[in-house]
């Protein structure tokens, strides 16, 4: 079918002819007149505006020049509107012919500007145009209006489907679940009951569905059961709230042969076209209610259990406290034994170095040779007593560490001095590298390391068979140091190497006989007070190495050593720190001290003392 057929059997639409003389509306009439269409006449913009208010218009043939409201006011009115402001508007004008007027009706929304006279033909297929457009938008209205149509149907379609999966899962869900569930109406007739329903209740769908609720929960003078919970449901329904679930509530129930349990239970409330129900989910809670029982039995054994151990806090805090007291009583003991030993033993060394010296006259060699043994039995039982002291101080938390800073290599070339006596008598050769790195400074306790190092180049001689002893100092990647003291002795097997750092552990015939086995466990205690530590490399035949690491700053407290007390001496303590170092070294080395010098703090010591000075004169 051609365009023009179509148009023919299509419904005519209105166009609207808006001029204040009715000679041009008679002549726009008959030039309009065979195109079909319903022809609307306005005589002012007021008429024009009116009749868009009733009717809804293909095109506006609108005139420029009319009393009143002219048009282009006429056409900003019409744009203004929502309704109409997509309609085409042409002007018609015998007089506004210039270019500014033509201007102000493209602007004003117009979609064409004609000038009269004009071609009859030209303004039909103008119109035409137009009329064809607003048909075509109508057609496509239409179809959105079909498609929408579609769209709703295949939604309501598929919220249909929804709703079937929707039941079938709840089918299944009720049915799977493993709480109880029962459905009843307004009236109190069960419409649905689950498996799990079926097995609480000792029953079978058949029998129960129709049957009234009230069966399988009797009404007692303790409560009222599902008809509370019904009232509290309708209570919030009538109140014009959303569907709500009422909580769980705690009651009783009844099998079908009439044996009673407690059971917990919720419910909620829909209202649907045939009326209201309710869903009721209930759990049997027989199990609970026995544990909670043996909870409760539990508790009162814990709370007797409870007092029975806080009987036994108080007798263990009484006898921590009696602990220590008697660990002050021992600290108090050291102190004394401190003094207390070392004085004799200081007097017998004393004596014996006079005797040796020939302060008292001559001596033959049996002589000498006894009080020598003498003074260096002497000697060692010191040196046992220190040991002794020293591990107990350091397992009590009574150590000073006193720190300041520790320059090494010239800590470490002090010691060589002190040594070489000890290293002449076994013929042995020390060496000292610190390679690039020298000096080195750290923050530590200078006598806890010389202690340490004494102890570490004293083993290396005497257990070194007079082979060169090699003491390497190097900067780690912390800023701190690492000591290492490297002799070509035996050697220490693998599995004696955590031994020899255990109390009075002496190894082999090879080892020092004459010492307590204390000289490491101390150094290793000491290392770790100082927040380093201690540690050995050796192979059986091929000699040992000892390595002393130690940070940039021993300052830094952790759990090992918060007990222990951190002084920082002033510049005035530091001397009789040194003197302390001093005397610790002449111990240490035996009979390798240049001088002895005893404390004058009993009459022994002060004849010795008085004697020493004598023959000095």
């Amino acid at each position: 079918m051609t365009q023009k057929g179509t148009a023919a059997t299509e419904a005519p639409v209105d166009i609207l002819l808006v001029d204040d003389r009715p000679e041009n509306l008679l002549a726009l009439e008959a030039i309009l007149e065979p195109l079909g269409q319903r022809l609307m006449r306005a005589q002012s913009g007021e008429d024009a505006l009116r009749c868009l208010l009733e009717r809804e218009f293909a095109v506006i043939l609108l005139d420029v020049q009319m009393p009143g409201m002219n048009g282009f006011e006429t056409a900003e009115l019409i744009k203004a509107r929502e309704r109409t402001r997509f309609t085409p508007i042409i002007f018609l004008t015998a007089i506004s012919k210039e270019e500014e007027y033509v201007f102000r009706g493209y602007s004003v929304g117009a979609v064409d500007y004609m000038f009269k006279p004009f071609q009859p033909a030209i303004l039909q297929s103008k119109v035409q145009v137009f009329v064809d457009l607003y048909r075509q938008q109508k057609r496509i209205a239409e179809q959105e209006q079909r498609v929408h149509d579609l769209e709703r149907q295949e939604l309501e379609l598929q919220h249909m489907t929804e709703l079937l999966q929707s039941e079938a899962r709840f089918r299944e869900i009720v049915s799977s679940a493993m709480d109880a569930i029962l459905v009843f109406d307004a009236e109190g007739k069960v419409s649905l009951v689950n498996s799990a329903a079926e097995r609480m209740f000792s029953t079978k769908t058949d029998e129960a569905v129709g049957e009234s609720i009230a069966r399988f929960f009797p009404e007692t003078a303790a409560g009222k059961g599902v008809t509370s919970l019904c009232d509290a449901a309708d209570s919030q329904r009538d109140d014009g709230a959303a569907p709500v679930v009422v909580t769980q509530h705690a009651f009783t129930a009844r099998r079908a042969n009439g044996e009673t349990f407690p059971i917990e239970a919720s419910i909620s409330c829909l209202d649907t076209p045939a009326g209201r129900t309710y869903t009721l989910i209930v759990r049997d809670v027989s199990e609970r209610k026995r544990s909670e029982e043996a909870l409760k039995e539990q508790a009162t054994s814990l709370a007797q259990s409870a007092s029975e151990l806080k009987t036994l806090n108080e007798e263990l805090n009484r006898r921590q406290g009696d602990l220590e007291r008697a660990m002050t009583a021992r600290s108090r003991f050291y102190a004394s034994m401190s003094h207390e030993l070392r004085t004799p033993i200081n007097a017998v060394l004393g004596y014996s170095t006079l005797l040796l010296e020939r302060i008292y006259g001559p001596l033959n060699d049996k002589q000498a040779e006894g009080i020598e043994r003498t003074q260096k039995a002497a000697r060692h039982l010191l040196e046992l007593v220190n040991d002794v002291l020293d591990l107990s101080k350091i397992e009590a938390g009574k150590i000073d560490l006193r720190l300041q800073p520790v320059e090494f290599p010239s800590l470490i070339e002090d010691l060589f001095v002190t040594v070489k006596p000890l290293a002449d008598e076994h013929h042995t050769e020390l060496t000292l590298d610190c390679g690039k790195d020298a000096p080195i400074k750290i923050v530590s306790d200078p006598r806890r390391v010389r202690q340490i190092l004494l102890n570490l180049l004293s083993n290396a001689i005497k257990f070194g068979q007079g082979k060169p002893i090699t003491v390497t100092c190097r900067a780690d990647g912390q800023q701190g140091v690492s000591i290492s003291v490297a002799d070509q002795g035996p050697g220490i097997s693998d599995e004696d190497q955590e031994r020899i750092f255990l109390e009075f552990v002496q190894l082999g015939k090879t080892q020092l006989q004459d010492g307590t086995g204390l000289g490491l466990p101390i150094s290793r205690r000491l290392a770790q007070l100082l927040r380093g530590s201690l540690t050995v490399e050796s192979t059986l035949g091929h000699g040992s190495k000892f390595i002393l690491a130690l940070p940039q700053n021993a300052d830094m407290r952790d759990t090992r050593n918060d007990d222990q007390e951190v002084i920082r001496p002033a510049a005035d303590e530091r001397n009789a720190s040194s003197s302390s170092e001093a005397e610790e070294e002449a111990e240490l080395l035996g009979d390798h001290a240049d001088a002895i010098h005893f404390a004058p703090d009993s009459p022994a010591n002060k004849r010795i003392n008085q004697s020493a000075a004598a023959n000095r004169r």
